[in-house]
């Protein structure tokens, strides 16, 4: 676990690195490494974007529900798939409910190509699905969006089939509870 703590709280690190780090040698923080990589833990290595700079200004969270003619369509895999073949639409989750099934994360240059692609949705997929609501906000407005913290945090509970207790926000404030 040493191996893919080094590996989270910096993707870029070499396998020299952490050799030097740990006390190891290199090839065996290789071989180390393609084991979490072949077992799914380790299935890729992400870039931080600065969304602005990138051009993207506007951000949505759109509730859907998947109507019964779109779960009937080949499945309902046809109406995931058109989904999230999508380029805007960077974060798909289905959820258990009555009233939505999906929540999209979406990203755009504009709000303007934002209300579009909603629009096109209710135009020409209200068959399949159903815009239930959306939140819009800016790149500005995110506060955080990494897993990093629980992933290193998992780590160091330790090896237990369990959730992570949550911290209580009057500790994170150096407040007592």
């Amino acid at each position: 676990m040493a191996v893919l703590k080094a590996i989270v709280e910096d993707p870029r690190i070499s396998n020299k690195a952490i050799a030097k780090k740990l006390g190891l040698s290199s090839a065996g923080i290789g071989k180390i490494r393609n084991k979490l990589e072949e077992k799914g833990i380790i299935n890729g290595y992400g870039v931080k974007v600065d969304f602005s700079s990138a051009g993207l200004e506007a951000f949505g969270i759109v509730h859907i529900r998947v109507t019964a003619k779109g779960w009937k369509y080949k499945g309902s895999t046809g109406v995931q798939a058109y989904i999230v073949s999508n380029p805007n639409v960077v974060g798909v989750y289905r959820v258990p409910g009555r009233n939505i099934t999906h929540i999209l994360l979406c990203a755009f240059r504009s709000i303007k190509e934002m209300d579009a692609f909603l629009h096109v949705i209710q135009a020409q997929l209200s068959d399949y699905i159903e815009v239930v609501e959306s939140f819009v906000f800016s790149g500005v407005s995110i506060i955080k969006d990494s897993y990093k913290d629980l992933i290193l945090k998992m780590i160091d509970e330790g090896d237990e089939k369990r959730m992570p207790e949550p911290i209580l926000f009057g500790s994170i404030m150096g407040e007592d509870e």
